[in-house]
Order: structure tokens, then sequence, then C-alpha cells
């Protein structure tokens, strides 16, 4: 056979076998995508703080059930992590939304603190479970396919679904909890089955996908071993110091929302309605929504460097604007409904964020470690961040408590302030550099 005919015949058969891989990795896409949108099914979540203080819990108790929840994640991550390495992403995807779905019934079932905790450490164990895998089993897929060149346009399309299905989620809450008002009033326990029945759904959802061949790790020294190697690398152990701050400035203005509408609702009735809430939290994924869809456009833009910049300062700007509109509402009754409103602008100045950080981190995170301990190393830096902010959101919450929503607000804003200026400053010189969403960033 002449050469030039055998390379022509070699080129089409090469040809057609990634043709044929195509439909496959398709017909994956389509389940992770519809997974995406079942994963935080959260029906209940805008109303589960005025669902606790209907059962004798005040703010430093809604604080401490909160800690319980990041106690779990922090003692179940890096295990949860490891099985998902071990036995396999697809078997992960599964048990975390049942484990979810245990949390909520539990706390449906429950009245009392110990119940609650209960619930709220299933809660921990499920989203642990979830920590890495679903973005682990995206970027293993399109390399098994030839294209994790993709791995930013298909992990910001993917938790751009994420927020859309728990947005929708959030007005499915606020039309139950109106809809089955009572005598006692608005019917916030109700939405707590419809959220496990929605989590069920979604771990029936990932029952469709096929399980990825894994890379075999002989023992668990050799595992261990690589997953130290990675954790060595100096951009790692700076993006744990990163991520640490970043998701403290994320989580306390979030466990804030409900607070805020609770007491704002004395000047502004409107807040107290859960078709508001609703409404308002649905606003809110969709408005981080679209930015997650848009960001290797605000790679491309601005650049990695800028965007890491941006993101926590963000957040701190806007608990600093809320510490002064709260102060100010106090000091001018006359305008505290406007004020009010500012309170509410500040939450849509936080969805950017938000948007941005999920698919910038996993990019980071996937581009520097290797495929054998990847969920194990994501869940490690995970780790951090509930380790770190567990005292934090009590300590925070005593504060709220003690010394109102204005001193606790600008206490974790200034400090994110200057948090954000050493960990950007101590960076490794030339991290960041790189608008390109093809180059990993360095």
């Amino acid at each position: 056979m002449q050469p030039a005919r055998a390379s022509a015949l070699f080129s089409t058969a090469e040809s057609g076998e990634r043709d044929a891989r195509v439909p496959a990795l398709n017909r994956e896409l389509r389940w992770l995508r519809a997974y995406a949108l079942l994963t935080y099914p959260f029906v209940c979540v805008p109303f589960l703080f005025l669902f606790f203080q209907s059962h004798g819990l005040d703010l430093a108790g809604y604080g401490s059930v909160i800690t319980v929840y990041y106690v779990a994640m922090f003692v179940c991550d890096v295990p949860t992590s490891v099985l998902a390495d071990r036995l396999g992403q697809r078997a992960m995807l599964i048990l975390g939304p049942l484990v979810l779905a245990a949390g909520f019934v539990v706390i449906w079932s429950s009245r009392t603190l110990t119940g609650f905790c209960i619930g709220e450490a299933l809660m921990g164990i499920g989203h642990s479970i979830l920590s890495g895998p679903p973005s682990t089993m995206l970027y293993e897929l399109l390399r098994r396919h030839g294209a994790q060149h993709r791995y930013l346009q298909e992990e910001s399309r993917i938790h751009a679904l994420r927020l859309y299905g728990t947005g929708g989620s959030f007005l499915l809450g606020g039309a139950i909890a109106w809809g089955l008002q009572d005598d006692t009033g608005y019917a916030h326990a109700a939405t707590l089955l419809p959220t496990a029945a929605l989590c069920v759904l979604a771990a029936l959802c990932a029952t469709r996908l096929r399980p990825l061949a894994s890379v075999p790790v002989r023992d668990w020294a050799t595992f261990a071993h690589r997953a130290f190697a990675d954790l060595w690398l100096r951009e790692v152990r700076w993006l744990l110091v990163y991520w640490v701050v970043l998701f403290a400035l994320l989580r306390y203005p979030f466990h804030n929302y409900q607070v805020f509408l609770d007491t704002e609702s004395l000047v502004e009735p409107l807040f107290a309605s859960p078709l508001f809430v609703g409404c308002l939290y649905a606003l809110l994924n969709l408005a981080a929504a679209p930015l997650s869809k848009r960001v290797p456009w605000l790679v491309e833009r601005f650049g990695r460097r800028a965007l890491f910049w941006a993101m926590p300062l963000m957040l701190c700007l806007s608990m600093l604007m809320m510490a002064v509109s709260n102060s100010a509402a106090a000091e001018q009754p006359g305008s505290a409904r406007i004020y009010a409103w500012i309170g509410v602008l500040m939450f849509f100045l936080q969805q950017i964020p938000f948007g941005m950080h999920w698919a910038l981190v996993q990019e980071f995170v996937n581009h520097r470690i290797q495929p054998e301990a990847r969920s194990t190393i994501w869940s490690v830096l995970s780790l951090g961040g509930r380790l770190c902010y567990s005292p934090v959101n009590q300590a925070l919450f005593f504060a709220q408590q003690a010394h109102g929503l204005p001193f606790a607000m600008l206490l974790c804003g200034g400090a994110g302030v200057a948090l954000t200026a050493a960990t950007m400053w101590l960076r490794p010189r030339g991290l960041l550099r790189g608008p390109k969403v093809s180059d990993p960033g360095r």
C-alpha cells in the first residue's frame, strides 16, 4: 500500500472514531446539565430562618445551627472525597442528593434544637459529598474525549444551570408558603418536603450517567503521596488562603438575607410576603447565572488577576454599604424604607462574585493537579474554607445579636478588605497573568 493512501485511510479511521465519540460526549453532557438543574433545589432555603425562629431559635441559636452544618462539612469533606476517588464520581452524584433529602426530612420532622442540628449535619454531609465530584466528572469526561479545552465554558454553563434550577425552586417555595397559609401564618414548614423530593429526583437523574473508568491507585501510600505533592504546589497553597477569605465573605451575607428581610419587614411590609421573598431569591440567582455563563468572556476581557481582585472586594463593599444604610435608617426613620431597599440592592451586588467564583476556582484547581486525586485536593481546599468559617460564623452571629447588624457587617467587610489586600499581595508573581481562556492562568 502506498504511504499516501495508508495515511489517508488512517486519517479517515481516526476521524470516524472521533465522530463516533461526539454523540456519547453530548449525551453525557446533557445528563450533567439536567443534573445541574436539580442539584440544589432548595425550595425551603428562603424560609429556614423563619421556620427555626417559629420553633424558638433566636439569632445566636440560628448561628449555632448553621455552624453545625459547616462543621459537618469540614469533618466529612476529605473522607467523602477520598471515597469519590476510590469508588467513582457517579456513585457520589447519586448519594449526595439522597443525604441532602434525608437532612430536609429530619428538619421537617423535628421541633427541637437537637433535631435541627442533626438535619443540618446531614445537609453538611450531603454538600461535602457534592463538593468535588460534579466538576471532577465534567473535567474527566471532557479530557477522555480530548475536549478538556472546553472545561471553562462547560463549567460556566453548568454552574449557570445550577443557579437557574435553584432560582426556580425559590419561586416554588414562595408559592407554596403563600398558597398554603392558614390562620397561624405562612406555611414555611410545607416547603421542606418538596425540597427533599426534588433532591431524590436529582439522584435518579444521576443514575443515567455512565461511570467513568477511574485511574487505579495501587495503595493508600501512593494516593497520599500524590495528594500531598499537589497540595505542596505553591499555587495551590496560595489558592487555599484566597479561598478561605472569599468563602467567608460569600457565606456570611447569604445567611443574613432572611434575617435582614425579617427585620426590615417592620418598615417595609412587602419583605414579609413569601411570594416576594421567593421572587427575590429567584431574581438573585437569575442575576448570577448570566455572569457564570460569561466567565470566559470576562477572563478574555479583564484577565484573571482583575477578577480575583474584584470578587472579594465587591463583597466587602456590599457589606460596608449594608452597614452604613442600616445605621442611617436608625438615625432617619422617615427614610427607613429607602435604606431597606438599598440593603436589598446590595444582595444583587453580591451575586456578581457569587456567579463568577465557582468556574474560576475550579478551573484553577483542575489545571494544576493530577487526575488521581483531583476530588480530594479540591475538597481539602473546601475543607479550609469550612474550618475557618465555622468559628467566624459563630462569632459574627453572636456579635450581631449583641451589637446589631451594622456592627457585624462593618466588622466582616473591613476585615475582608485587609485580608484580600494581603492575600493578593502575597500571591506568587505572575500567577494570574494571561487573559486567554485556553491558558490555565499562569
